[in-house]
């Protein structure tokens, strides 16, 4: 039987980058001390109220 659905409020994706991208996201996260997650929701949320209608 398949996995129950649950009311996350998140959404689980898999994303691709350059590892340079992903070392500069890392070194960012270790001296700010936020979760990549966190931070990556946070570039998503900007980048669409500056550029999405």
């Amino acid at each position: 039987m398949g996995r129950p659905k649950s009311d996350n409020k998140f959404i689980r994706k898999d994303i691709t980058m350059e590892p340079d991208q992903f070392r500069q996201l890392t070194d960012y996260c270790e001296k700010t001390e936020r979760p990549l997650s966190w931070v990556i929701r946070k570039a998503v949320e900007e980048y669409l109220r500056n550029n999405v209608a």
